[in-house]
């Protein structure tokens, strides 16, 4: 059957239903006419696609270089996250072949397999960028339970807003139907789960000194402890 063509019970289909309740949303005119709304989501989507990464690479090798082996820990589990699950993504996205929604506007049901190799416009199952963005913020909160209260909150909670944000932000631009961003949650969460489950019953102290340093210093951990 041609994924173009195929034809669903609209009646009954909640996830489709979903789409383009959330579709009609977010381009209706009003809405599409803020300014403020634009922004946000321009600076959303900048943050899902580069930004993640740098952000991830400055924590790990900036803690690295300067010997704070709990802020690099924390930024390599951030960018294992970030690393895998878009490797992941990637090939789902080839492989279902899902078209973005401005190609069938108001028709989200749109498949054809493995087309997406070959055509960004099919390419929407799941977002990317919310899969980087999600990833990385996951594999930041599993990697900082044992910090401080304060200390975890100032860096995690503007992580998760900004993970908000970027799926937003490709709702809005028209990007991806809002079952593509669901599907990004899901898959990065699960994949920085097991990453982060992997170090705790393996862990791998060559790995570690390799990527965090053979000098880093294990004092610095100690502030960020919680008392008890």
């Amino acid at each position: 059957m041609d994924g173009r063509s195929s034809v669903i019970d609209q009646a009954t289909n909640v996830v489709w239903r979903l789409d383009i309740s959330v579709q009609a949303a977010a381009r209706d005119s009003v809405v599409q006419a803020s300014a403020a709304l634009h922004g946000i989501a321009d600076a959303a989507n900048w943050w899902g696609g580069p930004g993640v990464i740098w952000f991830a690479a400055a924590l790990w090798l900036g803690g690295r270089a300067l010997n704070r082996r709990s802020i690099a820990r924390v930024g390599l589990r951030g960018a294992e996250g970030l690393a895998v699950a878009s490797a992941v993504s990637g090939i789902i996205k080839g492989l279902a072949g899902r078209a973005r929604p401005f190609v069938f506007p108001g028709e989200p049901w749109h498949w054809d397999f493995n087309h997406g190799w070959s055509d960004a416009q099919w390419f929407s199952m799941p977002s990317g960028h919310t899969t980087a963005t999600t990833a990385m913020v996951v594999g930041v909160l599993l990697a900082t339970r044992g910090w401080t209260g304060s200390a975890r909150l100032s860096l995690t909670i503007p992580l998760i807003a900004s993970a908000v944000l970027v799926a937003f932000g490709r709702v809005y631009s028209n990007q991806h139907w809002v079952s593509d961003v669901a599907v990004a949650v899901l898959l990065s969460t699960i994949v920085s789960v097991l990453i982060a489950r992997v170090h705790r019953v393996a862990p791998r102290a060559a790995y570690d000194r390799i990527m965090l340093g053979e000098g880093a210093l294990r004092a610095d951990e100690q502030p960020m402890r919680r008392n008890g």
